[in-house]
């Protein structure tokens, strides 16, 4: 009897850095809950910023999701950058391949 290999899993780091500073992190374990993670945050800081940035952000929120979750669900990163002046937000979620966990052998 041949062992078949266990898939491949995935968790979503997810990081978010306003002008090189780390603000806040997160785990997810799917492309959408990781791109949830970066909608609810953009949404948080959306109504302060200038007219350009906000609508770079509407943009993200009304159409740049499903591109995002196609390059995650391949294994790509992907980062949304808003620049306000001197201040550039940056969102990254960078799917991580974790390997199988460990089966006992009988």
């Amino acid at each position: 009897m041949t062992a078949q290999p266990l898939p491949t899993t995935w968790v979503y780091y997810c990081e978010c850095y306003v002008n090189e500073r780390r603000l806040g992190t997160y785990d997810a374990h799917s492309p959408r809950e990781a791109l949830r993670w970066v909608r609810i945050s953009l949404m948080m800081i959306a109504m302060t910023l200038d007219e350009e940035p906000y609508r770079e952000a509407r943009a993200w929120l009304d159409h740049g999701q499903p591109a995002a979750a196609r390059e995650l669900e391949e294994g790509k990163r992907h980062t949304l950058t808003l620049k306000q002046r001197t201040t550039a937000a940056t969102w990254t979620v960078s799917p991580i391949a974790c390997p199988p966990a460990h089966q006992a052998r009988a």
